[in-house]
């Protein structure tokens, strides 16, 4: 069992304790490992579902090994369903950028991992979830935002270089320099409707029909939780030019997109304090 200490999060006996991971179906004890070329010490969990996997990333940060993010991936998608990460001091304080080669996640054992060979040319990019630039303490931080259990296909033009990256700016802005709070984020997908499929090499790659993000701003007072705001935005998968990132149609609740997914986002929040975190009555208005 992988376990690591951050200072902004506490002591985490185990990744799927982290306070915003929702509660998933594991099937045995998974498997953990290194990738020494990010820098990562991985664990993988198995799901009841055959074509699902979470893998839990971290790297070092200073004298401390830290979590940069947990993914629940789905081989049927080639694509995460949701990617859950803290925002704090330890991972995203630093001046590293560039340009990050994307390859398969080492912890994801499934074979139906894909990127997206020609995505450009039909307008669509790899999104990232966990963001490259909330990684910026350190080369290997960085890079591990490059796995493809990190990435789906988002229009670009107008959305993936517009309203996505505006509500990501404001995401970071609001992220707490001092170790008594800590941002969690949770970013997902939906595939509603009438879902096409993006050519890419020899898969056929869903395109996601709603990008969503989930966010609670959690205070702590010697190790325990005293307080947490949140809030949620939603977006259709296209063009949004000359919108505003928080307009009302792309404003929403936690609780609201709990509904939509089927998932308990920060299910291990304290309930006497989640309940109002997540259905707006406290809210972190980014």
């Amino acid at each position: 069992m992988l376990s690591f200490t951050t200072s902004a999060e506490g002591a985490v006996t185990s990744p799927l304790t982290s306070y915003e991971i929702p509660a998933v179906s594991i099937s045995g004890t998974g498997a953990s490992g290194t990738y020494s070329n990010r820098d990562d010490v991985w664990h993988r969990y198995n799901t009841t579902s055959s074509s699902q996997q979470v893998a839990v990333h971290t790297f070092t940060s200073g004298s401390k090994r830290v979590r940069n993010y947990t993914t629940l991936y789905d081989g049927s998608k080639y694509a995460p369903l949701w990617v859950a990460f803290p925002l704090h001091a330890d991972v995203y304080s630093g001046d590293y950028n560039t340009d990050g080669s994307w390859i398969d996640d080492p912890a994801i054992s499934l074979t139906q991992q894909g990127g997206l060979d020609n995505a450009g040319s039909v307008g669509y990019s790899r999104g990232h979830f966990t963001a490259a630039s909330y990684r910026k303490v350190n080369e290997h931080a960085h890079k591990q935002t490059y796995y493809n259990s990190n990435q789906a296909p988002q229009w670009q033009d107008g959305f993936n270089g517009g309203v996505w990256a505006t509500m990501e700016q404001k995401i970071l802005a609001a992220s707490p320099s001092t170790s008594s709070d800590t941002l969690y984020v949770v970013v997902g997908v939906l595939y509603e409707g009438t879902i096409e499929t993006l050519p890419s090499g020899n898969l056929n790659v869903p395109i996601p029909s709603h990008f969503y993000c989930c966010v609670m701003k959690c205070s702590f007072s010697g190790g325990s939780m005293t307080d947490a705001r949140g809030e949620a935005f939603i977006y259709t998968n296209e063009s949004h030019t000359g919108e505003i990132y928080n307009s009302s149609g792309f404003v929403t609740t936690i609780d609201a997109i709990e509904r939509r997914t089927g998932f308990d986002f920060f299910a291990n929040v304290p309930s006497s304090i989640q309940t109002e975190a997540e259905n707006g009555f406290k809210a972190l208005a980014l």
